[in-house]
């Protein structure tokens, strides 16, 4: 089944969410002061627990149907680890009124389908079709048996273990997927499975119809699923629709996902990769901290938003000091700082490219990495220090006007909107981060930045190894204030250029990384 791009690599999105009050640690948020597109997104609640929303938009006679699922990697035990991704390929092969794959594709084909695509990833499933509007009563009925009574039959199982085997494989070999996999198995090594929704070619080799219908009875139930429809239609004429094809699924309790959480990241994770195909003459940089897990710091997550916004620009301050401060880096455009939104061990993500044009004779590139790691920790202790003053007085609210403009931007396309935006909001988080998002971005503070800047980025004294990183850590997973949270480093390199270096191996075991390759990248292999 074709993936979406979310699916396999890092969502560079801005997305924050507010769904649960989660523990006693979670931060207050307003309420109240609703953003524009809440005027636009309506939703209803059916008695068995099943969610409806709708994004109206009639001006093609075409309507988006896509059903969502809060699960995937994050609700993955070391056994089960890839089910939902083998699940996802006999959603398509046949239910108890399509008794077929081939009379599956054929529904679609009657009723008009323009588009239609499945995804698994690590919080969220979901499907959907894009179909004349007049077909909605029809789409939304078909989703209804795929949902509630996939044929899960032994023999297309068995089938389809050898098209899923063929694809993890290819993704096991990508050298892009072995670096992130090495790298997120190591930061998140209590729980490394819910981060990858592959798993062990073993465990697609053993899977059985019972236990793909266990998860079924579990995570494919009314209270962990929603129906989100957008084009020309009404919520009223959906919520019909619904009701008559969903409403007799009996209610069945709400999943627990990602739970306990994740812990803070250990110390000391240095690794490099040496592959074949990379860009010539080129480094690859990437430091990771823990960050905030939107339904447990749900406020440092809107905070997050703001600070990624201060940091983004090409000729900013930021942007602009890396540059001066570090010999050989590629260009400022190519200097990202990100939060992937997560319910699930979130994290904070510093990439960029560094020239690596003499290899032999500059200084090594592994110490010039560990450099850049110290001029970015200080940059950031400065703007901890004072942000208005590092950022300029109005730079605050320039970043909130534009978190507020790219919300209200997602809602051009209806369709893409339910199932990209709206879909994540409403699994990762919940949808009433979106209706409150405004509010939310509005209530950050410069001294906001600065907390958050040394809560999860720097510590309380700004200083990056001035201590045992995590040595102080709460119970959610995230820093507290007062420890120094740790980085873990990624540097990928060309073979080529990595064999340059004569001092290479001798730089590897002094500053402590460890050389990944695909038979020691994944977590599986390291148990």
């Amino acid at each position: 089944m074709k993936r979406k791009k979310i699916v396999w690599c890092l969502v560079f999105v801005l997305v924050i969410a507010s769904f649960l009050p989660g523990p006693a640690m979670a931060q207050e948020v307003a309420v109240g002061e609703k953003s524009a597109a809440s005027n636009v997104v309506r939703n209803t609640t059916l008695n068995n627990g099943f969610e409806v929303f709708v994004v109206e938009n009639h001006a093609v006679p075409l309507v988006t149907v896509c059903v969502a699922f809060r699960a995937g990697a994050l609700a993955q035990t070391p056994e089960t680890a890839g089910f939902f991704h083998l699940y996802e390929h006999m959603m398509f092969n046949g239910n108890d009124r399509y008794l077929t794959k081939d009379a599956f594709t054929a529904a679609l084909n009657r009723m008009g389908t323009t588009s239609w695509n499945g995804a698994t990833g690590k919080e969220y499933i979901n499907y959907y079709i894009t179909v004349p509007s007049d077909k909605l009563a029809d789409a939304i009925d078909f989703w209804a048996h795929a949902v509630m009574n996939p044929t899960l039959n032994y023999t297309v199982l068995e089938n389809e273990k050898l098209i899923v085997l063929n694809e993890i494989r290819g993704y096991h070999s990508d050298p892009a997927q072995i670096a992130s996999n090495a790298l997120e198995s190591r930061m998140f090594n209590q729980f490394p499975w819910r981060e990858n929704i592959d798993g062990p070619e073993s465990n697609i080799e053993n899977a059985t119809v019972a236990e793909l219908r266990d998860m079924q009875k579990t995570y494919y139930v009314p209270t962990n699923m929603a129906l989100l429809v957008g084009g020309d239609t009404t919520l009223e004429q959906v919520q019909a629709l619904a009701k008559a094809s969903f409403g007799e699924w009996a209610w069945a309790p709400q999943s627990v996902l990602g739970e306990p959480a994740q812990g803070p990241i250990p110390d000391g994770i240095r690794l490099v990769t040496a592959e074949d195909q990379f860009y010539r003459g080129i480094a690859q940089v990437q430091f990771r901290w823990r960050g905030p897990d939107v339904t447990r710091q749900t406020y440092d997550t809107y905070v997050s938003d703001v600070l990624l916004f201060l940091l983004s620009s090409p000729s900013g301050p930021f942007k602009s000091e890396v540059m001066r401060k570090v010999f050989g880096l590629y260009d400022a455009e190519y200097i990202d700082f990100t939060y992937p939104t997560a319910r699930d061990g979130g994290n904070y993500i510093f990439s960029t490219f560094m020239l690596v044009q003499k290899p032999a004779t500059e200084e090594p590139v592994l110490q010039r990495v560990e450099n850049l790691r110290k001029t970015i920790l200080s940059e950031f202790a400065q703007i901890a220090a004072d942000p208005r003053a590092y950022f300029g007085d109005g730079a605050l609210e320039e970043a909130k006007t534009k978190l507020v403009d790219q919300n209200i931007y997602a809602l051009e396309s209806a369709g893409s909107f339910v199932t990209d935006t709206l879909t994540f909001w409403w699994s990762t988080a919940g949808t009433d981060y979106f209706f409150n998002y405004e509010a939310n971005c509005r209530k950050v503070t410069w001294d906001d930045i600065s907390a958050l800047i040394r809560k999860y980025l720097t510590g309380e004294a700004g200083q990056g190894s001035a201590a045992v990183a995590g040595s102080s850590v709460s119970m959610s997973g995230a820093p507290s204030a007062s420890s120094v949270p740790s980085v873990a480093t990624l540097v990928r390199l060309r073979t080529s250029t990595f064999g340059a270096d004569p001092r290479m191996e001798a730089k590897i075991s002094e500053l402590g990384y460890t050389r990944v390759t695909a038979q020691n990248a994944f977590w599986w292999q390291q148990r």
